[in-house]
Parts: C-alpha cells; sequence; structure tokens
C-alpha cells in the first residue's frame, strides 16, 4: 500500500494496495522444468495422501519430506541475508530497504516458523522477535495514533511521502495492521515471555482510529487533504478484520455479505465484491486457514476457488495460483485477479491498471494450496513449486504467463511458504488454535 521510489508523479488516492514497489532487478532468470518430471517420479510429497485419513486434528507432528526440508533452507537464506540487526526488520524485498506493518508480519511469521519448524533455536528467535518488538514500540507513528504505511527496515524511520515531517508519514493502512495484530497474538499466546513487549505495543497504538462504522478505514494524506475511507475488499476485509476482532473491537460490518453479488466463472458461482479496486486473489483466504482456521461463513470461498484453479488445469493442462505478489520488473507488484470488474483471470497493478505479461503462478500461493487440500492436483502444485526453486538460493515469486521465472526474492514468499510447512507439520491445525 506504499507509494514505489518516486514520488514526485502525482499518484491518484489508493486504499487497498498491499505492498511497497520496489526498483529491483532480476538476479537469477532461470526457468528449470525439465527437473519436473524427476520430481514426480520420486514420489514428491506422496505422504500427502496418507495424511487425508486423519480427520480430526492432532498434535501428531507430521514429518517433511526432503524437497520440503529444501525450501526451508533457501527460505531461510532469505531471512538471514534480509534480516537487519539494528532494528530486527527483515527487507520486503531483497535489497530494498524498506516494509509495510504486513511485511512486518511475514517477518514475525517466518522467525516463528524458523524455530516451529526446528532450523532456528529458541535463543535466536527469542533475540529477534524481542529486538523487532521494541523496534514497533518505538516507531515514530504517523501523527501519534497509528504506524505509517512504510518504515526504512535500517532505521525504523518512516519512509515514502511526508516521512521527514512532523506527520511521520503519508497515513496508515488498516489491512495491513489487521494482519500484524493477528501476528502480535500469536507471539503472545506462544511466546508468553514476550507478551508484555506485545502489551505495552497495543497500548501505545491507538488501533480504535482505523475503525469507523464497524468496519476498517484506512487514511492516506495528500498536499491537498487527508483522506479517511474505508479500505478491504472480500477476503483482505474478513482476514484483516480478525485482528481487530482479537483486540476486542466491534468490526462486525466487515463481515457481512450484504454488499456482494454473484458472478458464473467457468461455470462456478463465484462471489465478488462490486465496490472500486474489488481484488480478488487466493491470498486472504489462504493465510486465515492457515494462521487463524478453516471457518464455514459466507465471504469465505477458499474452496470454491481451489476446485476453479483445478477445473481450469484440467482444461487446459497449465498449472496456476492466482495472487498478489512483487514483480522483478515494472510495475514492481500485481494483483493477479480470479476476477477483477467484469474481467476473469486478469491482473492488474495497484491503481487496477492492467498488465500485459501477468504472473499466472505463484509459489507461496501454490504451495499453501498443497497443504490444505489433498489431491493430484494439489500433489502438481507443490512440485512445481519446487521445480521453480530448484536453481535458486532463495524462494523466488512465481511464474509469468510466458513460463519466465519472476525473481523478485520477497519476504511474503519465503514467509508464507514457511508458516505453510509450519502448518502441515500440526496436521494441518491453524497457527492461532492450540
Amino acid at each position: 500500500m506504499i507509494l514505489g521510489a518516486d514520488y514526485s508523479q502525482k499518484i491518484p488516492i489508493q486504499f487497498q494496495r498491499r505492498a511497497i514497489i520496489p526498483h529491483i532487478a532480476s538476479i537469477i532468470p532461470s526457468n528449470s522444468l525439465a527437473k519436473k518430471a524427476t520430481l514426480q517420479n520420486s514420489g514428491f510429497l506422496s505422504n500427502i495422501v496418507d495424511e487425508a485419513s486423519l480427520q480430526v486434528p492432532t498434535l501428531v507432528k507430521v514429518p517433511l519430506n526432503r524437497y520440503e526440508k529444501l525450501l526451508i533452507s533457501k527460505a531461510q537464506r532469505y531471512i538471514d541475508k534480509n534480516w537487519n540487526e539494528t532494528t530486527g526488520l527483515i527487507d520486503s524485498v531483497q535489497g530494498y530497504t524498506h516494509a509495510t506493518m504486513w511485511d512486518i508480519a511475514s517477518s514475525i511469521a517466518a522467525i516463528m516458523a524458523l524455530e516451529a519448524l526446528e532450523v532456528s533455536n529458541q535463543q535466536v528467535t527469542d533475540l529477534r522477535l524481542e529486538k523487532l518488538l521494541s523496534t514497533l514500540y518505538k516507531l515514530p507513528l504517523y501523527k501519534d495514533k497509528l504506524p505509517n504505511r512504510q518504515y526504512n527496515t535500517i532505521t525504523g524511520k518512516p519512509s515514502g511521502r511526508f516521512s521527514q515531517t512532523s506527520s511521520h508519514g503519508n497515513g496508515w493502512s488498516a489491512l495491513d495492521l489487521g494482519r500484524l495484530y493477528i501476528w502480535l497474538a500469536i507471539v503472545a499466546k506462544r511466546k508468553p515471555h514476550l507478551a508484555g513487549k506485545v502489551e505495552l505495543i497495543k497500548e501505545k497504538w491507538q488501533l480504535t482510529a482505523a475503525v469507523h462504522n464497524k468496519t476498517l478505514y484506512g487514511t492516506k494524506l495528500t498536499s491537498q487533504k487527508e483522506y479517511f475511507r474505508q479500505e478491504g475488499r472480500l477476503g483482505y476485509l474478513q482476514y484483516a478484520a480478525t485482528g481487530y476482532r482479537l483486540m476486542n473491537l466491534d468490526v462486525d460490518k466487515a463481515f457481512l455479505c450484504d454488499q456482494l453479488n454473484k458472478v458464473k466463472l467457468d461455470n462456478f458461482a463465484l462471489k465478488i465484491d462490486p465496490r472500486n479496486l474489488p481484488f480478488l486473489t487466493l491470498d486472504p483466504f489462504l493465510l486465515y486457514t492457515i494462521e487463524v482456521g478453516n471457518e464455514v461463513s459466507c465471504w469465505n470461498q477458499l474452496d470454491k476457488l481451489y476446485q476453479l484453479h483445478e477445473a481450469k488445469y484440467k482444461t487446459n493442462q497449465r498449472l496456476t495460483a492466482y495472487a498478489e505478489d512483487s514483480l522483478n520488473k515494472s510495475p514492481w507488484f500485481l494483483y493477479n485477479n480470479i476476477y477483477y470488474q467484469g474481467q476473469p483471470w486478469y491482473s492488474v497493478s495497484h491503481s487496477g491498471k492492467p498488465f500485459a505479461e501477468p504472473q499466472t503462478f505463484s509459489n507461496k500461493a501454490a504451495l499453501a494450496i498443497s497443504v490444505i487440500y489433498q489431491s493430484q492436483y494439489s500433489q502438481n502444485l507443490a512440485t512445481q513449486v519446487i521445480t521453480n526453486s530448484i536453481r535458486h538460493t532463495e524462494i523466488p515469486t512465481g511464474l509469468y504467463r510466458d513460463g519466465k521465472t519472476n525473481t523478485a526474492y520477497n519476504i511474503n514468499t519465503n514467509s508464507l511458504i514457511l508458516v505453510s510447512l509450519w502448518y502441515k507439520t500440526r496436521n494441518r491445525r491453524a497457527i492461532l488454535e492450540e
């Protein structure tokens, strides 16, 4: 949700954007599809089918295979390389020293997952979390209320527009804060000795300022005025609002489905949000299931979205996973929508501008699907993630429609893959649950 490096241009106010947009270069252009047959023949993820018979979640730890452990090693390398000792923050994209609150939540998730997956010890985890929490407490807040949309990961100072003014930035993202509060709750629950630090942050930040009319509101400061507008669309709104509920705030309107419409997409009835910038990706539905739980509700259509992707594969034999992701080229961040303003399978920038060469396969979304669902299709998705990553030191973002690799190495990709594997070892029990 943070503006890119060029702040001189007049940019329309947007409240749905979920990322900063760095200018990065393609580091290791590779496409190792030749490895795919070998991985499939090796029985990669064969244990998924066996685990499908476990109908009731238990605390029995599910072992991971060597390919999944390889992904963990690659993700750990990203965390180690991009962690900043001065602040405890992790760069959102490799080589770009800035992060949103959403990115910081992903950083907390990754740090905790590394310990849970037994590749990092408690001492390292606690040191990193304590430093990160201390930085959060000391952040200069936008108008002394809530964190700015973006911070420098080296200095811990606001970055972006108006970062050097008394306002300490250009506003807050209600969506990003909701995700962060979910992970602050997880820290307090799983690290009781850090609960006091979490509580200090909560007491200092005025989260009630991001709630209006029982839903989420973000702010955006421009040279003309400050805008205060409702933020979040289907999936994103409900996922983020969960963080506010964990703070006992009344955001019940965010979970209503009275504003949703229905459309027909590839013979599937799909719910959509008809309001402006109605980004519809897999991300919030996957995050909610893995972090919070598999809630049956009017807004949660993950099963339908999974079936839609699977049907698409059966039709054209091409694996897809539509998600939001960083790019290694302009416009640097893309919403790869399942449906967007009358257009199916439609990729747009944060401002809603269509992109001619979309990313059609997201590694983080595909791996998350593969640990939630057990089928041949989900195994194929996991195999493709391994194939895409095998020649890279960290996990790349995904594949463009032309088959080229998107090498925008970033925290959200590597974090979700770590947390997805953590979720799997918990026998598919959500991280927030006991």
